[in-house]
C-alpha cells in the first residue's frame, strides 16, 4: 500500500489510528516516498473520530459510527476510539502534529450543527 501511496498519492491520509500507529505508518510512507523519486515530501493526514457535546449528541454519533463501521463485524473497536472530550480532541490534534502530521481532519459523527463550534473551541 505505501509504495501505491508514494508512486501515486499526493500523501497519506490514515483514519481510526492512534498517534503511536500513525507515526510508523508516517515513518513508513516517507523513505517509500524517496525512492519513488517523487520530490518534496507526502503531505501526511490523520483522520480523527469526534463528537463533542450532550449525551444525546454522544448517542447520536455512537450509533451512526456503529452502523457505518457494523461490515467490520467490529465496530465496538472504531468505537473505543471516537473522542467526546475537548481534553481528548485538544490530546490528539497535539499527539498528532506531534509525530508530523500536516492536517489532523475531525470528523465529526453527530449532524448537530453546534459541532463546528465546539470543535472550534476545543483546538483554539
Amino acid at each position: 500500500m505505501f509504495e501505491r501511496v508514494a508512486r501515486w498519492g499526493d500523501g497519506f491520509l490514515g483514519a481510526g489510528l492512534g498517534p503511536q500507529w500513525m507515526d510508523t505508518a508516517f515513518r513508513d510512507v516517507e523513505p517509500r516516498w524517496e525512492l519513488a523519486g517523487r520530490e518534496g515530501r507526502p503531505r501526511l493526514v490523520a483522520q480523527v473520530n469526534v463528537a463533542l457535546g450532550p449525551e444525546t449528541v454522544l448517542a447520536e454519533a455512537r450509533q451512526e459510527m456503529g452502523d457505518y463501521y457494523a461490515f467490520t463485524g467490529r465496530p465496538e473497536h472504531m468505537l473505543a476510539g471516537l473522542l467526546t472530550t475537548p481534553a481528548a480532541v485538544r490530546d490528539a490534534v497535539t499527539a498528532f502534529t506531534g509525530i508530523g502530521a500536516d492536517e489532523v481532519m475531525l470528523y465529526c459523527w453527530a449532524s448537530d450543527p453546534d459541532q463546528i463550534d465546539r470543535l472550534a473551541d476545543a483546538v483554539a
